[in-house]
Parts: C-alpha cells; sequence; structure tokens
C-alpha cells in the first residue's frame, strides 16, 4: 500500500510539473463557470457534477499514465512487487485529484450561494460519486497505450464510442426491431444510470445498494482485465 501511495503522489507531482497538468484545472474551471452559472441544487449537483467529474476522473487517468509510459519513470516500475500497483497507483492519483476538484468546485459553490445541499442526506455523494469515480478510472486503464497491447486500447475507444451513441439513438434500435438491443444496453447501462438517479431522488433503498455494488463490480472487472492485458506486455517506452 505505501508503495502504491507514494507512487501515486509522484505521478501526481510529476503530472501537475508539466503543462499537462494544466488540463485539469483548466476544464475544472470551465465546467464550474458553465454548470454553476444559475446555481444547482442536490439532485442537480449529484446528476450533473457527478457525471462531470467522473469524466475528470477518466481524464486523468489518461494523463497520469501518459506520464507513467516514458522511460525516465522505469526505476520506479522495476522497485515494484507487481505491475499492477502501477495501475493501482495511477487510479489511486486519478481519484485523488478528481475528490480535490470536487471539494474546492462545492466549497466554491457554497461560499457564493450557487448550490444548495440537504443535510445529512448530502453525505450520500460521497459513496455515491466514489463508486462511479471508480468505474470511470478502471475505464480510462483499458484506454491508455500504457496497458493496451497490439491496439486493444483503440478498440476500448471504438467499443465506449458505439456504446455512447446507440445509447443516444435507442429510438432507431425501436424501429429497426431490435429492441433486445435496447434492452442489453439498458442492463449494461442499468448500474451507474439507478446508482445516480436514486442518489438524486434521495432513495437509499435496495436498489441503490445493488447499483452501486454492481458499479464497483464493473470497476473491479476493468481492473482486472487492464492488469491482464499490462502483466505480460513488453514494456516498449516512447522514449
Amino acid at each position: 500500500m505505501k508503495r502504491i501511495l507514494t507512487t501515486a503522489l509522484f505521478l501526481v507531482r510529476d503530472l501537475f510539473a508539466s503543462l499537462a497538468g494544466l488540463v485539469v484545472p483548466a476544464l475544472s474551471l470551465t465546467f464550474y463557470a458553465i454548470a454553476f452559472q444559475y446555481g444547482m441544487d442536490q439532485p442537480q449537483f449529484i446528476t450533473v457534477a457527478g457525471v462531470a467529474l467522473g469524466a475528470l476522473a477518466l481524464l486523468t487517468v489518461l494523463l497520469l499514465a501518459a506520464r507513467a509510459n516514458r522511460a525516465s519513470f522505469y526505476p520506479f516500475v522495476a522497485r515494484l512487487h507487481r505491475r499492477a500497483e502501477l495501475l493501482l497507483a495511477i487510479g489511486a492519483g486519478s481519484l485523488l485529484i478528481t475528490g480535490v476538484v470536487a471539494v474546492l468546485m462545492a466549497a466554491a459553490a457554497l461560499a457564493q450561494n450557487k448550490l444548495t445541499l440537504d443535510w445529512p442526506s448530502a453525505l450520500w455523494i460521497v459513496p455515491t460519486w466514489l463508486s462511479l469515480w471508480a468505474m470511470a478510472a478502471a475505464l480510462g486503464l483499458l484506454l491508455t497505450p500504457l496497458t493496451g497491447r497490439d491496439g486493444s486500447h483503440l478498440l476500448g475507444y471504438l467499443l465506449l464510442t458505439v456504446l455512447l451513441v446507440a445509447h443516444d439513438r435507442r429510438w432507431l434500435l425501436d424501429q429497426m426491431r431490435v429492441q433486445w438491443a435496447g434492452r442489453a444496453l439498458s442492463a449494461v447501462l442499468w448500474p451507474p444510470a439507478t446508482l445516480l438517479a436514486q442518489a438524486s431522488a434521495n432513495l437509499h433503498t435496495r436498489p441503490y445498494y445493488l447499483a452501486a455494488g454492481l458499479t464497483l463490480a464493473y470497476a473491479l472487472l476493468l481492473l482486472a482485465v487492464a492488469a491482464q492485458l499490462f502483466a505480460r506486455k513488453d514494456l516498449i517506452w516512447a522514449e
């Protein structure tokens, strides 16, 4: 655990010591300026900000993995007992950055009276977002060239694009009389969608816990696939 945390902190420091580190605050400030222009209530904050910060977690994984995929980082990898520890460090660094951004965003919105939270139900935002961010971070590990083998990360982008487009155009599936595809898509997206819906409606019942558990299961499955791809990969550094 100490090795993972040390590696994660090094990656975070290395990221913000480079120009790539400007991407995170730039995107965060842009989102804040747009999303909080007229303020938010708690349900909007859970869904809109939760999804946006999940996307930030995924992007941060890509940025950290790019920093790790360099020849100068090789001594750190050599000290790790298992290669999977590097992936865990990247994920931990991503969650750390995303969490700091979330806290700063919420504090700024509250200070400017642009956010309304209902206590203590607002505390449920923490496990809800952490589950969602963990899945997003694990997905990001499959989209980075660091773990990609024979262009497998490009296939991940393709599948993600198809999934998002199909979800946006589900009505076309019904018109094409392939309702089974729409039902399958709904089943795949049920855990994160239900998790956010239940949390925003302040319904922390059995469906909420089931959705949270399945979302975390998605994260573990994606992490396991990424670790398996990375475990036997011939490391050819970008430099």
